[in-house]
């Protein structure tokens, strides 16, 4: 009998010494990986890049996917964080709801959709209603360039034109945002479309060489309510009409890397990130002056 409980002490204290506790989330360390949508990568890359140095004991791995194939890996438990230009659609809210999930989705910025021309064509705005018979007018001769088939630029047009379908013998797929300025500069029939967050940053030399190769088109609701170029002053107050938030969506409650990045880029020092970049943040900070009207002592 000793011999017995003997034997179960040593198994046991095998099985116990042998068992590593599992770690906690914590927003200080770890690896996660994001899906990113290629249309707002510089926007994205600028928020991994200053987290990393706040946070260094965090990686970020990123996969540049279209937006809904990002939520779908994200509702899959294929990773555990996505950043899009859209919130969850009906379906997919559907899914949150059977499994029990509380749907909080983060917005971080305001971005939009810029329509770009090649510098030979010297017509340089539309209204919605022009860009709506270019998408349905069979007899149309303008290519309309996207970065993917089902990009979230192209997402974001057919809600704002309220399209249900679109000639598809006019709408053309470039590969990638760079590839359609690479494309419209050198095609003056053509009119691409990119996030603005690839031109935006009027600080960063690669971003306003992009904008140097190619015009920008000022898009208006009608002529009589006038056009607007997209640029930092007319996003802050609404007037350009193919505007578009980000947003960060994780299902993982704790602590971890993924809401720590969340709450970075929704603090004060990511909102800052966000306008560097030529973006309005989402939270808007408010900038205090104290004026001191007293003379100096001499």
């Amino acid at each position: 009998m000793k011999i017995k409980h003997l034997l179960f002490f040593i198994i046991f204290g095998l099985i116990a010494c042998n068992t590593t506790p599992k770690e906690e989330p914590n927003i200080n360390k770890g690896v996660i990986t994001i899906a990113i949508d290629e249309s707002i990568k510089p926007i994205m890359e600028a928020q991994i890049n200053a987290h990393h140095i706040h946070y260094p004991g965090t990686k970020i791995i990123t996969k540049y996917i279209p937006e809904t194939k990002g939520i779908n890996m994200l509702l899959n438990d294929s990773l555990t964080m996505a950043c899009t230009t859209r919130e969850f659609n009906e379906n997919e809210l559907a899914e949150l709801k059977r499994r029990g999930i509380k749907y909080l989705p983060a917005r971080m910025a305001l971005d939009a959709v810029a329509l770009v021309q090649s510098k030979a064509n010297k017509d340089t705005t539309i209204t919605l209603e022009e860009l709506r018979r270019l998408f349905t007018n069979k007899e149309s001769k303008i290519k309309l360039v996207f970065d993917r088939s089902n990009s979230s630029n192209l997402n974001v047009i057919m809600e704002k034109l309220k399209l249900k379908s679109i000639n598809t013998e006019n709408v053309f797929s470039a590969d990638g945002n760079l590839q359609v300025i690479d494309y419209v500069k050198k095609s003056p029939n053509a009119i691409g479309f990119i996030g603005f967050n690839w031109i935006s940053d009027t600080d960063d030399k690669q971003s306003q060489d992009l904008l140097n190769q190619i015009n920008v088109v000022a898009v208006g609701e009608s002529e009589q309510k006038g056009f607007y170029k997209i640029n930092f002053k007319n996003l802050n107050q609404r007037r350009y009409p193919l505007e578009r938030f980000v947003y960060l969506h994780t299902l993982t409650k704790a602590w971890g890397v993924e809401n720590g990045f969340i709450r970075f880029c929704c603090s004060k020092t990511g909102q800052l990130v966000t306008e560097k970049m030529g973006l309005v943040p989402f939270y808007i900070i408010p900038k205090e002056f104290l004026l001191n009207t007293s003379p100096m002592k001499k």
